[in-house]
């Protein structure tokens, strides 16, 4: 008697529940040539959605930095990121593009991979491709993760470095008879603090994989000697700093010249080794807040799946549940709280502080698969006659809700148009006189402009000045060597003996300018100055100088027909391009000031109306536009 052959199954295989709770998972899934392929697969269609919507220029953030420092091997802001700056400038040599471009591309790559890495080590958690697939596909279209994707920044590097060690973790759990997989975690540990610091915040999670497996390393001693050798040898990326800095690139931030300067600039001292940021006036708030953002960033799928994982973890893989928790506690609401960012003090601070949400995403995105395959188990229990595989409508849910997430955020977050840095820098180096001393402060401003000076050439008729940095002496050495026709009157900056009156009066052929308002005033500057609005500058001319209301009006009325202010629309609220949108609309808005305190209060109405138009949101411009009509 003939038996009728078993139709061959062409779906991803998956297990049984009660196949997969007897299985021993400490056992590894051995990677099959398909596994890669998928794994391969995944990080294409990450990569091509990234490339598509990378940004081709400089934006806001810090990436303006990290684009001069790879072009030029500089040294950035402490630590230094000395892994990122030579990656960078590999990066920056390809021969695809504009230098930005190029160096923007690696953070497509390293979060492309990231996301194949993820889906392996989901892969080797669930036994479940599909549901590796869908963890994959998850993170990928991840609001904050796609965003942090597209302009040159430390965290997408931090992002990869975070699931491969996290990927060697799992496997050497399993398989921890294999001791090249703990070295090689041990290295990319190292590797990983000459990038982004934070990755210490894993040491607790990784203690805890080491202690599961503390029988074999008490065996294997020269096994641990050689994996903590691999930890030092993934620290060498931090002497870059020292020879980057003995060269004296066109950007050397800290001049870093001996042992003393070394340690102070790779712990942060300037900031405050244990702070986030300088700014005294932005610390504080509440730690709820910041941990309430946090959960807010991983989006709903992320956020009920890993909660259901979580409980199914517990049951299949309890070691891994244990890992996940203690890593996301770590790096998530842990971090939220020290980081001690006030989020009410400006609209940016999120934009700050959400950069630093990405590690926790990596860290708890393969939970999803777990709570992919627990909700299977509840449908094949409850809804056994389904004609498919319950994995293949759980992945179907997650597929729909990840292509409903590309459409509603695809515009919003599409870096691929976005020239707003650019023209914005354009349009000052334009306003500026030869001869213009520029001071400044804050990342929206300085670093696109050093970029457009220091790698491009733009700008070169203007003395840019760093505020925040005037105070460092080394500082103010280098702007004597970059300016050398620029008198400094003092070693450094003091806001008192060492004032900006001080810096003016030593060069009375130049103009002393600032964007939008003088971001340091330490008074000094109004004893012989005057503040002038100069399209997007506010100069400051002697009080000596007689300047009409007529020259005023017409100069400003030239500028401002020359400017490129971006559409509102096209502006991402919340980020430093608010201000940059607020500097178009502040000319008009204190020249309307001067015609309401003259009494031409038409003209004023007129210039609060333009202001308004060119920023919805500036409310200085709304309150005085309603008060001239009471």
């Amino acid at each position: 008697m003939k038996t009728k052959p078993r139709r061959r199954r062409t779906g991803p295989p998956e297990l049984s529940s009660t196949e997969f709770r007897r299985a021993d998972t400490r056992k590894p899934r051995r990677f099959q040539t398909r596994d890669w392929a998928l794994a391969a697969v995944v990080a294409g269609v990450a990569a091509t959605l990234y490339f598509i919507t990378a940004a081709r220029d400089i934006v806001v953030g810090d990436g303006a930095e990290f684009i001069t420092v790879a072009a030029v091997l500089g040294v950035p802001h402490p630590p230094g990121y000395p892994l990122f700056t030579m990656l960078g400038h590999i990066f920056s040599l390809l021969p695809l593009g504009p230098i930005p471009f190029r160096v923007n591309l690696m953070s497509v790559v390293c979060d492309s991979l990231a996301v194949g890495i993820v889906y392996l080590s989901a892969l080797r958690l669930t036994s479940s491709r599909l549901a590796a697939m869908t963890v994959g596909l998850v993170l990928m279209v991840n609001p904050i993760f796609w965003t942090w994707s597209l302009s040159a920044e430390v965290f997408p590097l931090n992002n990869l470095l975070t699931a491969l060690l996290i990927l060697l973790l799992v496997t050497w759990h399993q398989k921890p008879e294999s001791g090249g997989i703990l070295v090689a975690s041990f290295f990319v540990a190292g590797a990983g603090l000459t990038n982004q610091q934070t990755i210490i915040l894993l040491a607790p999670a990784f203690v805890f994989i080491l202690w599961q497996g503390r029988s074999i390393l008490r065996k294997r001693p020269r096994l641990v000697a050689i994996a903590a050798a691999a930890f030092i040898i993934g620290l060498l990326p931090y002497f870059y700093i020292p020879w980057a800095s003995s060269r004296h690139p066109a950007y050397n931030w800290g001049n870093i010249s001996s042992l003393h300067d070394f340690i102070s600039f790779i712990t942060r001292r300037f900031y405050g080794s244990g702070r986030l940021v300088a700014t005294i006036e932005y610390l504080g708030g509440s730690p709820i807040d910041r941990i309430w953002a946090l959960c807010r960033s991983f989006g709903l799928v992320v956020g009920v799946f890993a909660l259901l994982g979580v409980a199914e973890a517990y049951r299949r893989a309890r070691w891994y549940c244990w890992f996940s928790l203690i890593a996301f506690g770590c790096t998530g609401p842990l971090f939220a709280w020290i980081s001690n960012l006030n989020l009410k003090t400006t609209p940016a601070a999120l934009f700050v502080l959400e950069r630093f949400f990405l590690m926790p995403l990596v860290v708890v995105v393969p939970l999803v698969g777990f709570g992919v395959l627990m909700v299977s188990s509840l449908i094949r229990r409850y809804a056994s006659s389904l004609p498919v595989p319950p994995l293949w409508p759980v992945a179907g849910v997650c597929l729909v809700a990840s292509g409903a997430s590309v459409i509603a955020n695809y515009q919003d977050i599409d870096q691929s148009r976005n020239f707003i840095v650019r023209r914005f820098c354009e349009d000052i180096f334009r306003t500026a006189e030869p001869g213009t001393i520029f001071l400044t402060a804050g990342d929206a401003i300085v670093f696109p402009m050093t970029y457009l000076q220091t790698v491009e050439g733009l700008g070169s008729q203007i003395t840019l000045i760093n505020l925040s940095l005037f105070s460092q002496p080394w500082y103010v050495d280098q702007l004597r060597q970059r300016y050398p026709d620029v008198v400094f009157p003092f070693n450094s900056y003091d806001g008192r003996a060492n004032n900006l009156k001080l810096l003016a009066d030593a060069n009375p052929g130049r103009r002393i300018s600032f964007a939008v308002t003088p971001v340091i005033d330490d008074g000094s500057l109004y004893e012989s100055y005057w503040p002038y609005q100069h399209g997007l500058l506010t100069v400051l001319e002697p009080k000596s100088k007689g300047l009409s209301f007529g020259d005023l009006l017409s100069d400003n009325k030239q500028l401002l027909e020359q400017y490129r202010p971006p559409a509102p629309g096209t502006v991402k609220k919340g980020t430093f391009e608010s201000y940059i949108l607020l500097a178009y609309a502040w000319p008009e808005f204190q020249i309307g000031g001067m015609l309401e305190r003259a009494g031409a209060k038409d003209g004023a109405r007129q210039l609060y109306q333009h202001a308004l138009e060119v920023d919805p949101d500036f409310d200085l411009a709304r309150n005085a536009l309603a008060g001239l009509e009471h």
